[in-house]
């Protein structure tokens, strides 16, 4: 499938946002994939949101590939959760950076991630990922995300529809959720969680990065503890090319955001 030109993208996500289909998330993940197709793909580090989404996208559109980015310095408890998803029957693809895991580390030295966490990130995470969706080349014009706005204040002006610079277009579903509807969502569908939230951990990423928290009320607490980072880079190394979303007041209900995940699921 070759790649949706800018005009039709720009013509279908202001549509998407009129009729309020970016507000309902079976519809907007069903969507994406009539507008972007193979194009279209999925990356999640399997928190919470990522599997209300992942969840949802069996029902929506269960033929998008589902990236996990394998840098080689994961728990071992992320790899094996990620074969108790194959009974999911989703499409699960483990993407590598070049230099991998000991390999990094002999090119870049021990502990890379504590001298330098951004570059860590930045080789590990960023550049393979951009393979995917970095350019006209990149087999990927859409990706889907599971951030939200409660998450942190790097994440505070996310819409469920955004254009990235190079005519690409990021999926949010989650945008506008709340923690606890989240907490809900996975309640009512019981849904496996990664075996590491039980034991402490508010967000799980790369093992050397990842700490337990205390702090019950920030999702990414415990990510780079110590240090002034809170972002790996994925979400921050896009621009947005557009300002166009619904900003409801502060004081008004929002109306289009459905009133409970029961609700979003359709």
């Amino acid at each position: 499938m070759d790649r949706v030109e800018p005009e039709t993208v720009r013509n279908a996500v202001d549509s998407a946002r009129a009729q309020g289909t970016d507000r309902d998330v079976r519809q907007l993940l069903s969507w994406a994939y009539e507008l972007l197709g193979e194009r279209l793909m999925m990356s999640t580090a399997f928190g919470k949101s990522g599997m209300v989404i992942l969840n949802e996208i069996r029902e929506a559109a269960p033929q998008v590939p589902v990236y996990f980015l394998d840098t080689g310095f994961h728990f071992q408890e992320t790899l094996d959760y990620i074969d108790t998803l194959k009974k999911w029957n989703v499409n699960v693809v483990l993407k590598r950076p070049k230099l991998y895991g000991p390999e990094f580390i002999k090119a870049y030295g021990e502990k890379p991630y504590e001298r330098d966490p951004d570059f860590c990130c930045h080789k590990n995470k960023v550049e393979p990922f951009r393979e995917l969706i970095g350019g006209p080349d990149a087999p990927y014009q859409g990706w889907i995300t599971g951030i939200r706005r409660d998450q942190s204040s790097t994440r505070a002006t996310a819409e469920p529809i955004e254009l990235l610079e190079g005519n690409q277009v990021k999926i949010q579903p989650l945008a506008y959720w709340t923690r606890q509807e989240v907490e809900d969502y996975i309640a009512k569908h019981d849904i496996p969680l990664h075996p590491l939230f039980s034991q402490g951990y508010a967000s799980v990423g790369c093992a050397p990065c990842t700490a337990r928290s205390g702090d019950s009320t920030d999702e990414r607490a415990g990510r780079w503890a110590g240090k002034a980072k809170t972002e790996c880079g994925l979400h921050t190394f896009w621009k947005k090319t557009d300002k166009a979303g619904f900003q409801p007041k502060p004081q008004e209900k929002d109306s289009s955001k459905p009133s409970s995940p029961a609700q979003a699921a359709g």
